[in-house]
This record gives structure tokens, C-alpha cells and sequence, in this order.
């Protein structure tokens, strides 16, 4: 299995978003385990991200996130280099409070063609992940396993936010929730490739899914 570092950014406390953004019906609706008090996910609809882009809000979509980066002026932490999202947090930490440093790692059995993975859409259409440099280039010592997240090539998460119907509840749960840990993600590589097949199959049109892990920086 091969993996790349694809992302850092920082995530929203628990306490300034839980409440509102996971209520009974959400977690009725998108949640396998149903009674994880703080749901984690490269999915920043899932686990926002402390921050957002001023140009590129969804109005259906409501936001958590309290740190607006307006890309049009070129401002903004770069997700690909840890300094840049440090500094451009800890500039602005009094807007969210309590943010916890992240890092997200692609996982594939497929080989890169230079900087793209390479894979095939129905009616023979090429697609790419795009990956691109990270800095650091590897994870910081000390950095905590989270745990891994089964999500399409713009991280919407099958695990997650994909919803489920009442007769996949009843079929998946007692199948996933003995595998999924105290945060609602995978507990193995080998779990995350046994449900990325099943997402492939149940929510096509976000297929081809990927293997995510994602990781907690010793940063506070």
C-alpha cells in the first residue's frame, strides 16, 4: 500500500461545533455508530476546518468555521506547508479556540505516474489525483493515528457523509461497529479496503473511493 502526505490544516474543537452540526437526526442519518460523541473525518463537513474561503462558500451549506481566508487576495494558510497553517492560526487563534493540528495521508494500491494517480471513470474517462509537495515532506514525530476514513477524490466521505438508507443501517451496523474506534473512523488499513469496496458499490456516483488517514500533530 502505498501512502503520500497530502494535507495539513486545523480542525474545530469539539465544543465549538458538535452540538449543533451532529444532532440526533444528523447522526441518524450519516453515522454507522450512532453514539460517538465527536466524529472525526477528512471530511471538513464532517469535522470543519477552523477555517474558510470568503470565494468559495457553499450557501447550502452552513459554515462552523470562524477564520475567513480570502483567496482573491492571495491570504490564507497554504495546506501544503505546517508552518504557513501554524502561523496563519496562531495570527487569528482568538477566533477558534482549541484548533487541533491535522495531517491527512492518501493511501493507494495504485503507483503514481510522476505527481498524478491515474484512474478510470465509467465511459472510459481518465481522471487524476493530483499530489503535490508537502513541507514537511513526512509526518512530524509524534504525530497520533486517528484513524482511517474511506472518502471520494474530494474528500466527501463514504464513511460519513454519504447517507445511509434505514436498510443499510440495519445491514452495516453490526457488520462496522465493532471496526470503527471511539471516533467513528476505521480501526485498520485492511477495514478501510473492505469498506472503500462496499462505498464503490453503494454510492456509485461518488465512486472510485479512497483511503484516508488521518493523523493528530503534536501541536497545540
Amino acid at each position: 500500500m502505498n501512502r503520500w502526505l497530502v494535507e495539513f490544516d486545523v480542525r474545530m474543537a469539539a465544543e465549538q461545533y458538535v452540538s449543533r452540526r451532529w444532532d440526533p437526526s444528523a447522526r441518524a442519518q450519516y453515522l454507522l455508530r450512532q453514539d460517538i460523541l465527536w466524529p472525526l473525518s477528512v471530511d471538513t463537513h464532517v469535522w470543519p476546518s477552523v477555517f474558510s474561503f470568503r470565494d468559495v462558500k457553499r450557501p447550502d451549506m452552513e459554515s462552523y468555521s470562524t477564520i475567513e481566508i480570502d483567496l482573491a487576495a492571495g491570504s490564507g494558510a497554504d495546506f501544503l506547508r505546517l508552518d504557513t497553517v501554524r502561523a496563519y492560526y496562531d495570527a487569528h487563534t482568538a477566533l477558534a479556540p482549541g484548533g487541533v493540528f491535522v495531517a491527512v495521508e492518501l493511501l493507494s494500491e495504485k503507483d503514481a505516474e510522476g505527481d498524478v494517480i491515474f484512474y478510470m471513470l465509467p465511459g472510459d474517462i481518465q481522471c487524476g489525483v493530483q499530489l503535490e509537495q508537502t513541507i514537511p515532506d513526512r509526518l512530524p514525530a509524534g504525530s497520533t493515528l486517528l484513524g482511517y476514513d474511506v472518502a471520494d477524490a474530494g474528500k466527501i466521505s463514504g464513511l460519513s457523509n454519504c447517507e445511509y438508507t434505514e436498510d443499510e443501517i440495519n445491514q452495516l451496523t453490526p457488520v462496522w461497529t465493532p471496526r470503527l474506534n471511539s471516533f467513528g473512523l476505521l480501526d485498520t488499513v485492511e477495514n478501510a479496503v473492505e469498506f472503500r469496496h462496499g462505498c464503490d458499490e453503494r454510492v456509485p456516483e461518488h465512486a472510485p473511493f479512497w483511503i484516508y488517514a488521518l493523523w493528530r500533530l503534536p501541536i497545540s
